[in-house]
């Protein structure tokens, strides 16, 4: 689609694209991403949708818009990344010091096995 991507652009569209299906008074839902625009979109179809048509969307299209659920959880993943950075990037320099000092290592060897129980073959 070439710009702009307005919400009322995307109505239009998604709405032409309907018609030409022949499935705009069949439709249910979409599912959209969380994108301001989309929301934009989504009432605006809705909107054409009840106007144009002599049907009403199922409960007068209140269902209309589905989130996207691998959007959301993307969403999730991505806030615990943010959450967890900190801790990775400080084992990470931890490793990276211990791989670099050799009395580091043997000092590290010394503590598992006062330990004990711990799996080393794959090393640090």
């Amino acid at each position: 689609m070439e710009p702009p991507h307005s919400g009322y652009q995307m109505s239009r569209k998604v709405y032409d694209y309907l018609k030409e299906c022949e499935i705009d008074d069949k439709t249910l839902s979409i599912t959209l991403d969380n994108a301001s625009t989309n929301d934009n979109l989504q009432d605006l179809l809705k909107d054409r949708l009840l106007m144009q048509n002599n049907f009403s969307l199922v409960c007068n299209g209140e269902f209309l818009h589905v989130r996207c659920c691998a959007h959301i959880l993307n969403l999730i993943v991505q806030e615990g990344l943010k959450v967890t950075n900190s801790a990775l990037n400080k084992m990470r320099e931890s490793i990276r010091y211990v791989n670099t000092f050799e009395a580091m290592m043997n000092l590290l060897k010394q503590c598992v096995q006062q330990v004990g129980g711990i799996d080393t073959s794959m090393g640090l």
